[in-house]
């Protein structure tokens, strides 16, 4: 196997706290320590030195001008890239910008561009507008460009019309999980675990949904509780609706939390939910990193673990937005301790053996090989 040099270019990168920044994290750890050398070209969100290693990646960090929507402006960012010697470049979309200028150096400097596709960008209002223009034109741009088009569940080709006319470059390649930790904690089984940014740009993870079926379950099972992960701008919004619900005291908000505190919250709770309600949900990473802890997921038919947790039977898939079915997925999990244990270790056992980030990243550098690098 060659030793590659990879060039990542997510919007932002660790510190950073998000889904795609996870990924590129996880991934990139893995695919160092395969022999690839992988440097990271991000904006300078949060603050950091640069550049600087974060577990063997060189991490590089642009200053930005301004935000639009979720989207950094990094306006070196060409002239960054382009400076760059790489043997293949991996960019993610939905961050218009950065992978418009990756698509770009990947044509200029004549090198293979891979393009993580982890849902579409949509928006309301005038970002809709602008969302809708994008789709239209230079969308297309970086797919076309792309010798290669990750998804990581296949149903997305499905729910995403633009995949559609570029299905002939597209591989699945799904998320992984790291090992557990050890915990001396003691489970919870009235405990329910929440976790997710707290803004305008997550609220398709469902708190809301997820709070008023709390409300309605925990009628019968007054014990039943939740803790929520993470902050964000919205943070007071969902203590405004737990307080107007009647469950104030039943919902403990902890703010961003470490990863230590996340493990452990995953190995104390009874079950870990996900109730996501569109199709900006990807993969759904939080769901397999809670069963690896041998914690049951409760989660909607969108994220791309459901197909997975549903045929381990690790735990209760519900349709989206569904207040009513979340409410008897938490009943049942709340009537039968026993089985949400036995969900627990079933989705335990699969998660370890077939969601390691060390094979994800010999699947993702052979696909590398395979886009010409």
């Amino acid at each position: 196997m060659s030793k590659l040099t990879v060039l990542q270019t997510p919007v932002r990168f660790s510190p950073a706290i998000g889904g795609v920044e996870k990924y590129v994290l996880e991934l990139s750890k893995d695919l160092v320590a395969g022999g690839d050398e992988v440097i990271v070209v991000s904006a300078d969100e949060p603050h950091a030195n640069s550049p600087a290693k974060i577990n063997g990646i060189t991490s590089i960090r642009l200053p930005f001008k301004t935000k639009v929507a979720n989207t950094n402006i990094t306006p070196h960012l060409f002239k960054a890239l382009k400076a760059q010697k790489f043997d293949v470049l991996h960019t993610h979309i939905p961050t218009p910008w950065s992978a418009d200028i990756s698509a770009l150096v990947s044509l200029v400097k004549r090198k293979p561009l891979v393009v993580t596709y982890h849902n579409d960008l949509v928006g309301d209002g005038i970002g809709g507008l602008i969302a809708k223009a994008y789709n239209a034109t230079l969308l297309h741009f970086v797919l076309w460009r792309a010798k290669k088009i990750i998804i990581t569940q296949e149903k997305y080709l499905e729910y995403s019309a633009h995949l559609k006319r570029h299905r002939r470059k597209v591989a699945v390649v799904p998320l992984g999980v790291n090992e557990p930790q050890k915990f001396s904690v003691k489970r919870d089984q009235n405990q329910l675990f929440f976790m997710s940014v707290l803004d305008k740009y997550h609220e398709y993870k469902g708190l809301d949904v997820l709070l008023e079926a709390l409300a309605i379950v925990r009628k019968d099972f007054p014990k039943l509780h939740l803790v929520v992960g993470g902050k964000g701008e919205l943070i007071e919004k969902y203590k405004a609706q737990a307080k107007e619900l009647g469950i104030a005291d039943s919902v403990k908000f902890l703010g961003l939390i470490s990863d230590e505190e996340r493990d452990k919250a995953y190995a104390a709770s009874g079950a870990f939910v996900l109730p996501s309600t569109n199709s900006l949900e990807g993969f759904g990473i939080v769901a397999l990193e809670a069963l690896t802890y041998g914690t049951p997921v409760i989660t909607t038919s969108l994220a791309g673990s459901s197909a997975y947790i549903k045929a381990h039977d690790a735990g209760v898939v519900v349709p989206p937005k569904d207040v009513k079915a979340l409410a008897d997925a938490l009943r049942t999990l709340c009537k039968d301790p026993g089985k949400a244990r036995e969900m627990g270790e079933k989705g335990r056992a699969f998660a370890a053996k077939e969601f390691s980030w060390k094979a994800i990243a010999a699947q993702m550098h052979h696909i590398y090989e395979e886009a010409g690098a």
